[in-house]
């Protein structure tokens, strides 16, 4: 009889405490917020997509604008030049 008591007794295997009290979600909300996620996720590639498209414009844009930029101050600075030494010849006439 002691033996009956001290002898081990079988217990069932324990399960995860996480997974004996998460709750279940029906098959049609799961697909549901799938359907939700996957709309979510398209938006915002496309948004994505067309903030790319807008910032190549912009650098395409800049560098056209950096290169009419640089083409004016070399007019400028040929024209400064020129300047300069049309006012040198003329002092020298003057002279």
């Amino acid at each position: 009889m002691l033996k009956d008591f001290l002898r081990p007794k079988k217990r069932s295997a324990l399960r995860p405490r996480k997974e004996t009290e998460a709750k279940s979600v029906p098959a049609k909300r799961f697909n549901e917020m799938i359907d939700y996620y996957t709309r979510e996720l398209q938006s915002r590639l496309k948004e994505i997509e067309r903030l790319k498209t807008e910032n190549d414009m912009l650098i395409r844009s800049s560098i056209k604008a950096a290169s009419r930029s640089d083409q004016f101050s070399e007019q400028s600075r040929k024209l400064s030049e020129e300047v300069r030494v049309l006012q040198g010849r003329l002092r020298d006439k003057r002279s």
